[in-house]
């Protein structure tokens, strides 16, 4: 398809109009399909994701992205449209307080108050935040159901620019500490629903006997959402030994949570262990494209390609992964088999000889020592044999046949140590244990470099 008739086609597509809920998508396939407002904004920030792939060309990534962006927008303003809580005469309008999220807020609030319609709710502000500027932010307000003399705190979290990662953390580790210290009783906030997606989190309290007044707010459905987690459920599956289980799991947690950058870790190590590249590079590459800074991602993507024989690709990968992480042990080690299988002697040796720091692997930092100590002998046994054989030669021509006595020892140094320099190397190999389960999920609390990132 023309690129130009391409660019046209996303330039004439109108963004004004209000869409109805389901709302109805064509697929790639041509296919017609109805889906909730959840639902269609996942899948337009799945595919902002996917556009680097999908397209090659850059003018059409951004083209393709601006398009879902746009969309995106579009179905939450509709969305607060037609359900969003009204406000009393004189009171801020959401869409200029909230911004983009409002759409997204009124949604959690549905979904909340198991309202089909506009949920019957004030907000006021407690500490407000811009939503509209380019920075992340984070925003409390108070929330009262109609009926209710009390009401509960809303936390709105903005995950946007350089930042959206520490940002995303930080919900995160605030929705943790609800978890763990908000199940109790007394006059602490308890942890009424939570819900995030790329770019926004919500999180809704409570506390003490305000808690209690809301009744159906927080009844047994909303709290068996909040625990076990998805996440939980691999863990368990991972320590029983169920591990198709836990890749399928992690299939899962990663379709519904995108940022769930450990889940992509555990996935592409899971696949690995039970032989399937493919499932682990698209765990590894996928997640890589999410977190672009992520060590680790890139890792597991050059194991995935090596088990699958592509050499070339497979270096790059990892090579990127120890470029964003020069301390990465494993990436570096796996980086000198690599070099030293493609017989590139002079490379390896460079990346022996480039170690610094406090090792952060101290097996991998081990067996990098004896491959360093055995690529010397290597080098020695080749080297040596190289010379007997030309003196071997040299006196063949003045002495005879005993000249033939060195240039065969010499000959049998370079094949002995080649030969024994490949044992050794396969040894270390087998120890490091590339697909072992519990070798790679320690990697999981490796945290990606701070740095600009590009969700296409």
């Amino acid at each position: 398809m023309d690129k130009n008739w391409k660019l046209q086609r996303y330039n004439r597509k109108d963004y004004s109009e209000i869409v109805e809920f389901p709302v109805e998508i064509v697929g790639r396939d041509g296919v017609v399909r109805r889906y909730s407002f959840e639902d269609s904004i996942r899948l337009y920030q799945r595919r902002i994701t996917f556009a680097a792939i999908r397209y090659r060309d850059g003018e059409l990534v951004e083209a393709e992205a601006n398009h879902c962006r746009s969309r995106i927008d579009q179905l939450r303003r509709s969305y607060f449209h037609r359900y969003g809580w009204g406000t009393p005469e004189g009171g801020s309008d959401p869409l200029e307080t909230f911004g983009d999220l409002a759409g997204e807020i009124a949604a959690f609030l549905c979904r909340v108050t198991r309202s089909d319609g506009r949920p019957d709710v004030s907000i006021e502000p407690v500490t407000s935040a811009d939503f509209g500027g380019s920075q992340n932010a984070v925003s409390t307000w108070y929330v009262v159901p109609d009926g209710h003399t009390s009401g509960m705190l809303l936390y709105v979290h903005r995950f946007k620019g350089t930042d959206a990662d520490s940002a995303r953390e930080l919900f995160f580790a605030a929705l943790k500490l609800l978890e763990i210290h908000g199940s109790g009783d007394g006059d602490g906030e308890r942890l009424v629903a939570f819900h995030h997606t790329i770019d926004c989190g919500f999180i809704l309290t409570g506390r003490g006997d305000e808690f209690e007044s809301l009744g159906s707010w927080h009844d047994d459905d909303i709290e068996a959402e909040i625990a076990p987690t998805p996440w939980d459920d691999v863990l368990k599956a991972i320590r029983r030994g169920q591990h198709e289980e836990a890749l399928r799991r992690c299939g899962q947690v990663v379709a519904e949570q995108p940022w769930h950058r450990n889940a992509y870790v555990a996935g592409a190590v899971l696949a690995t262990f039970l032989g399937r590249p493919l499932a682990a590079e698209d765990f590894a590459l996928v997640g890589s494209k999410y977190f672009p800074t992520d060590s680790v991602l890139h890792y597991e993507l050059g194991l995935a390609r090596m088990k699958q024989d592509r050499s070339e690709q497979a270096r790059k990968s990892v090579s990127k992964a120890l470029e964003i992480e020069p301390g990465f042990t494993a990436a570096r080690f796996m980086l000198v088999l690599m070099h030293v299988d493609a017989g590139d002697y002079g490379a390896a040796r460079e990346l022996l000889n480039t170690r610094s720091g406090a090792p952060d692997d101290q097996r991998a930092d081990a067996s990098l020592s004896r491959l360093a100590q055995w690529l010397r002998w290597r080098t020695v046994m080749v080297m040596g044999g190289g010379a007997s054989v030309v003196l071997g030669t040299a006196a063949t021509v003045v002495g005879g046949l005993l000249g033939l006595i060195p240039t065969v020892l010499g000959i049998a140094m370079i094949i002995g140590g080649s030969f024994g320099f490949k044992a050794q190397v396969q040894r270390l190999v087998a120890r490091q244990g590339f697909d072992e389960v519990s070798e790679g999920l320690r990697r999981l609390n490796r945290r990606p470099r701070r740095g600009k990132q590009e969700v296409c």
